[in-house]
């Protein structure tokens, strides 16, 4: 799944009266969910529309199901599975696993997320070379943002 995938999914559910959408493809698993707004409420309410919201809910999953296939690219997101805080070294003032540029192995370890503790390795989803790092050392994430954007090399 590329970069413009995920800015068209996000799109569709912002223009959506789904809260959120998850998606799976080719091993890839990505989740977008609408979020409250800063005073604490609800996020926005849908438009009111004739039909039930089960049914609207319906009819844009089926719409969104039928999305056409869209072209393999050169270039792979790899994308944030859960809450945290993004690190890219093993421990301060260590050497980061990877830097921009860096040509890697499918499965290698990129950086850590922090969650409760823990710390959970996000790994390449596919060999390639390193085109960004697009969230800074220390930056909280949330699944499904994109993290590492990967090319073919």
């Amino acid at each position: 799944m590329d970069l413009a995938t995920i800015e068209r999914l996000m799109q569709m559910l912002e223009n959506s009266t789904l809260n959120e959408l998850e998606v799976s493809e080719n091993g890839m698993r990505i989740r977008l969910a609408k979020t409250a707004t800063r005073n604490g409420g609800a996020p926005p309410s849908p438009s009111l529309r004739r039909d039930t919201p089960e049914a609207m809910a319906a009819a844009e999953i089926a719409a969104l199901m039928a999305l056409p296939e869209i072209a393999e690219t050169d270039e792979a997101v790899i994308v944030a599975g859960l809450s945290g805080t993004f690190y890219r070294a093993p421990a301060p003032g260590a050497e980061p696993y990877a830097q921009e540029g860096d040509l890697i192995e499918e499965g290698q370890t990129l950086a850590l997320i922090e969650a409760m503790k823990m710390l959970n390795p996000v790994e390449a989803t596919r060999g390639g070379r390193i085109a960004a790092i697009l969230v800074g050392d220390g930056e909280p994430v949330t699944p499904g943002m994109p993290l590492i954007l990967l090319a073919r090399d």
